[in-house]
């Protein structure tokens, strides 16, 4: 998985959630590999940046927080808002 396709596809599920819906989804179900991926590339750009680790279980976008869900019947590639 390369990290900037699985987050913009990530950015892309949740912006046709708000388009379809005009509210941003409570949460979005992933797998647990996505789900690991996703913060262990958050930890490596905290680390790099300096900063302070954010709550792994959400997900920062324009529209506020979203929470991360782990979903173990999801393929590794398959991203569901709610």
């Amino acid at each position: 998985m390369e990290w900037f396709d699985a987050f913009e596809e990530l950015m892309a599920t949740i912006e046709r959630f708000v388009s379809a819906n005009g509210h941003a989804p409570t949460e979005v179900a992933v797998s647990p590999q996505l789900y690991a991926w996703l913060a262990d590339i958050r930890r490596e750009s905290a680390r790099l940046s300096g900063t302070p680790l954010e709550d792994l279980s959400t997900i920062p976008t324009p529209h506020g927080l979203v929470r991360l869900q782990i979903d173990e019947a999801l393929n590794a590639y398959e991203i569901v808002p709610d």
